[in-house]
């Protein structure tokens, strides 16, 4: 074995294992990505799940504190009413519904009207001041002066319910008669209190349902456990202290916290984890198997070679020998393969020009702006230069060819032909890519690092709330000892006003960093086909309202003019990621349109729902109307441009629609505008849901 084998064999046997290392590494990265994706993706489900019960939640006791006030606010201003009265006034508030068990005044901390009355009789005449069990609340809603919410309560008819209570005041006798109504003058008339059934709460806020699934813990955000009759509560008390799904409920009346996690605590790995493991160990396996085969191959190809003493035929690239008088000599098959020269020529002795001027006579050869006969002289003045040659031949069917050719010491050539039209192709797009990579890379970080300058500007200035004008003026006036209780508080407002502010910056900078992010996850989820789209028939309204009412600001904003005409009603869609749609096409006919108007025109057009965004802008240039979906494109990708954005919107939308079985296309006309035009089918597309190609 010679030297040169023993090297070959030594290099194989380290890339092998070089390889082994690198793939093993990576399928540790990859089990480690996988486990990671499958905790993000239980606790995103579980949050978003969590986010419908808080919705659903509060909108029940919204509605049911809104009741509840315009009952206070009538018995406030009747302080006399009687039975029917009450329950003629209850019937009338549409809040009101089967869920309500009964709704009871009480004067002077006793019930004596109550809706309905027949089945709830046993609660009539009941004396909060006796009853142990609910009095402390009725006494911490009366010291804090605003509704409130208790439960489960054990109720006297029996049951358990969900009691919401409110104070009713009323003038007092001597202000009524002078005239004289405010907070100082009015005293306590008593209570209205309105009881829900606790079960069809739960079953109606999606707790019952989700309790199958997540233990669960609702409390107030003080952190420490509340006396039932005092505040509601829910679920597993030891939820506190272990990692679980939080959000906060927006009540006016009490700061509450719901808590969730999977029963029994969260899963360390995914279900399949083994499954895919082995999967990937599989992968690897192969991997190596393939790299080993191809090292096996490339080293009996060196072995083969070097027995070779006549190697021109095997080149997979043309070759050609002429003589000093420039004539053949010898070629192989590729050569005559790449300029599908006939047999007869390729004989031995035929000139070099017979071979040049059937190229040209077969338009194998494009002459551009010359003649036949001076291209070929030009040509022929090259070809005798007697030094070595590199060029590159562009032929008529698109191919690119490499002549090298060599000089030989008695005057002959050798010349090599490589065909590198995938190379020079390739070459071309990693250009196009490179220069691609680079506007994107530069405008991705613009884009990401204005909302964290922002977001970390705000932090800094949030850490040194000392040093904010308000907050210093407060601090020298308090250790002075001469500011007064009304100037500390003007600048104790000030100085949450401007905290405020701040806190509003950073969530609107969070708010675009976060939807540049989920534009890059839904490019890498359509990319890897894991985007799911569920179309159903829904009416064009839900799709269309909660667009314009978002952007009607915005327009408004710039002046322009933001009409719709909405003729259509009903599309087999995914709401919520048309819905995204056109948000990105109506938000971009905002942003590009300084003057003029916006217009979103939806019709019906034979089985499908055409949604046409007109808008007044510079409008877009009929070279660039395709490109503009491709990922990452823009028309203007330089940092300092005038509009944000990652250039992935419109490739995004695109994709969608198309998933839904729809289309998205586009018309321009520079300085007159331009009109994006998405398309849902009315029916089911048996097309709908699956993946769309890639983007770009």
């Amino acid at each position: 074995m010679s030297k040169r084998t023993h090297i070959g064999g030594a290099w194989a046997l380290f890339a092998f294992f070089s390889a082994t290392i690198i793939i093993t590494y990576a399928a540790g990265r990859i089990d480690r990505l996988l486990s990671d994706t499958f905790t993000y993706e239980l606790r995103a489900k579980s949050h978003l799940e969590m986010l419908v019960i808080r919705e659903n939640f509060e909108q029940i006791i919204h509605e049911k504190m809104l009741a509840l006030r315009e009952l206070a606010v009538f018995l406030g201003e009747n302080p006399f009413a009687t039975q029917k009265d009450f329950s003629l006034r209850v019937q009338n508030i549409r809040e009101l519904d089967d869920m309500v068990i009964n709704v009871a005044a009480a004067p002077d901390l006793v019930v004596r009207l109550i809706h309905p009355l027949e089945p709830n009789i046993g609660a009539f005449g009941l004396n909060y001041r006796t009853n142990e069990a609910q009095y402390p609340g009725i006494e911490r809603m009366l010291s804090v002066g605003t509704e409130l919410m208790a439960g489960p309560v054990d109720l006297v008819q029996g049951g358990q319910g969900v009691i919401l209570r409110a104070p009713v005041y009323w003038p007092a006798p001597d202000a009524v008669t002078e005239g004289e109504v405010n907070e100082s003058t009015r005293r306590l008339w008593g209570i209205v209190s309105l009881v829900l059934d606790y079960q069809e709460f739960l079953v109606e806020s999606g707790i019952r349902e989700a309790e199958e699934r997540y233990d669960m813990l609702i409390r107030p955000a003080d952190a420490q456990p509340t006396n039932d009759a005092l505040l509601f509560t829910y679920g597993d008390e030891t939820l506190r202290d272990v990692d679980t799904v939080k959000l906060e409920f927006d009540f006016f009346f009490e700061e509450w916290v719901l808590e969730a996690r999977t029963k029994g605590g969260w899963p360390k790995v995914a279900p399949d984890q083994w499954q895919k493991r082995a999967m990937i160990a599989i992968a690897g396996l192969m991997l190596l198997g393939t790299l080993l085969y191809v090292l096996q191959v490339s080293e009996r190809r060196k072995r083969a070679e070097a027995l070779l003493s006549s190697g021109i035929e095997a080149l997979n690239d043309g070759f050609v020998m002429f003589d000093a008088q420039d004539r053949l000599l010898l070629s192989n098959s590729k050569y005559k393969e790449m300029y599908d020269l006939p047999n007869e020529l390729l004989r031995r002795g035929t000139p070099f020009e017979v071979l040049l001027r059937s190229g040209v006579n077969s338009k194998q050869f494009p002459v551009g702006r010359f003649d036949e006969a001076e291209w070929i002289e030009r040509r022929l003045a090259v070809h005798r230069q007697s030094h070595t040659l590199e060029t590159e031949q562009h032929l008529a069917d698109g191919r690119v060819i490499k002549a090298s050719d060599r000089p030989l010491a008695d005057g002959s050539y050798v010349g090599l032909r490589v065909d590198v039209t995938e190379l020079s192709h390739a070459k071309d797009a990693a250009e196009a890519a490179s220069k691609a990579k680079t506007n994107f890379m530069g405008v991705l970080s613009h884009e990401l690092r204005t909302p964290l300058t922002v977001i970390m500007g705000v932090a800094q200035l949030s850490r040194n709330a000392r040093m904010l004008s308000a907050s210093k003026a407060l601090l020298k006036g308090y250790e002075a000892g001469d500011i007064s209780p009304s100037e500390a508080k003007r600048l104790l407002d000030q100085m949450y006003d401007q905290l405020s502010d701040l806190m509003n910056r950073l969530v609107q900078s969070g708010d675009h960093l976060l939807h540049l992010i989920n534009e890059i996850l839904d490019v890498a989820k359509i990319e890897s086909g894991s985007l799911v789209i569920e179309p159903t028939h829904c009416a064009v309204q839900d799709i269309v309202d909660p667009v314009i009412e978002q952007l009607n600001t915005l327009s408004s904003k710039k002046g322009l003019a933001f009409d719709v005409i909405q003729e259509a009603d009903v599309v087999f869609a995914d709401k919520f990621r048309a819905r995204q749609i056109l948000f990105n096409l109506i938000g971009n006919a905002i942003k590009f349109t300084d003057t003029g108007f916006v217009r979103l025109v939806v019709k019906p057009v034979g089985d499908v729902v055409k949604f046409e965004v007109h808008d007044s802008g510079a409008g877009i240039a009929e070279a660039e109307l395709q490109s503009i979906f491709e990922v990452f494109y823009q028309v203007d990708s330089s940092a300092t441009r005038r509009a944000g954005g990652t250039g992935m919107g419109l490739a995004i939308s695109r994709s969608l629609a198309e998933m839904q079985g729809g289309d998205l296309s586009v018309s321009s006309v520079v300085g007159q505008g331009s009109c994006f035009t998405l398309t849902l089918p009315i029916s089911a597309d048996p097309n709908a849901g699956k993946p769309a190609a890639k983007v770009g």
